[in-house]
């Protein structure tokens, strides 16, 4: 068994490792300092395929394997872990669960602009009395016409004062207890109300 890395992996790694270098790394501490994630660093990522790393080129990404992508969060994790949280939580929390579980339609839609970076994508499941236990969330979606009306509150949203794409966990079945009456819905940021940072 071969353990070594391919060539393309070696170019991505040594690409994200010197972007990391370069452009994070030495404004790590003010960022951290000041309490913030720097947004504009988005358009960068976005424009090396740091946003969609192993999301198909039909689906708007890199179109390289996991581990290519795991090479990445590495890198930029290495230099500040929380722009590898936000991609890592971008990518494996939102972009990948609605490329695999998500309709034909749901894919086309979501994930071109979330492999591009034109949206940024939040996981919405904690909640104030639950925590990230899905089973015992209360945010309630009901059926509503031909949508949903979701009402709750969630907290601790990576991503969620700036998500163009929410992962969102509600309660469809309050006669189900536990994970299995809840279902996920993916909304458009804007159909989102941030109450505070």
């Amino acid at each position: 068994m071969d353990f070594e890395l391919s060539a393309d992996q070696r170019e991505i790694q040594s690409l994200a490792r010197e972007f990391a270098q370069a452009e994070i790394e030495p404004n790590a501490a003010a960022w951290d300092r000041e309490h913030g994630f720097p947004r504009e660093l988005f358009g960068s990522l976005a424009e090396l395929g740091f946003l969609g790393v192993c999301i198909p080129e039909k689906y708007g990404g890199a179109g390289a394997d996991f581990l290519s992508y795991i090479l990445v969060l590495e890198e930029l994790s290495r230099a500040d872990a929380g722009v590898g949280v936000t991609v890592a939580v971008h990518t494996s929390a939102v972009t990948l669960p609605i490329f695999t579980f998500g309709s034909d339609e749901q894919r086309s839609r979501f994930v071109p602009p979330l492999a591009r970076g034109e949206a940024i994508g939040a996981f919405a499941l904690t909640e104030p009395e639950a925590g990230s236990d899905a089973g015992s969330l209360r945010t309630a979606a009901a059926p509503d016409g031909d949508g949903w009306t979701i009402t709750g509150a969630k907290q601790w949203i990576t991503n969620g004062g700036f998500g163009g794409t929410v992962l969102l966990f509600a309660r469809t079945d309050p006669e189900v207890s536990g994970p299995k009456g809840v279902s996920a819905f993916i909304l458009d940021g804007d159909q989102v109300r941030v109450t505070r940072e």
